[in-house]
């Protein structure tokens, strides 16, 4: 398959729907996990919203992935996780800087989206 700005938003929404898939997948497993010492409740919540985070980063891996694979797309996986990982730690490192974690929405889809968008970046260098 031809690199094309075409390609590189599909492969983005691609990797969306996969992280989407994992991260809800994550946030059941995360909530169980840590809920065994049950602090009224917010156990739980806290396990959701990790394995949410994590899950979303390993499911946009995934999703780039399966698309690679369908479509006999060429790229490096190690620099899309790469990205994936960058992604996840400039929203949550400036949240608070900018003033993004006010905003739960904001910060929210800019995480979706800058996460996808890293690891699709990543996945179109060339190998390394």
């Amino acid at each position: 398959m031809k690199r094309t700005v075409k390609s590189f938003f599909g492969m983005a929404l691609a990797s969306a729907l996969g992280g989407y898939a994992f991260a809800i997948l994550g946030a059941l497993i995360g909530s169980k996990i840590i809920d065994w010492n049950s602090y009224g409740g917010f156990g739980g919540l806290v396990g959701a919203i990790a394995g949410m985070i994590l899950g979303y980063a390993i499911g946009v891996i995934f999703g780039i992935l399966v698309f690679s694979k369908a479509f006999r797309y060429r790229g490096s996986i190690w620099l899309a996780g790469l990205g994936a990982i960058l992604g996840m730690v400039l929203i949550l490192g400036l949240a608070e800087p900018l003033n993004l974690n006010s905003n739960s929405n904001v910060m929210l889809w800019s995480l979706v989206v800058l996460t996808a968008l890293f690891a699709a970046w990543g996945f179109h260098l060339k190998k390394v």
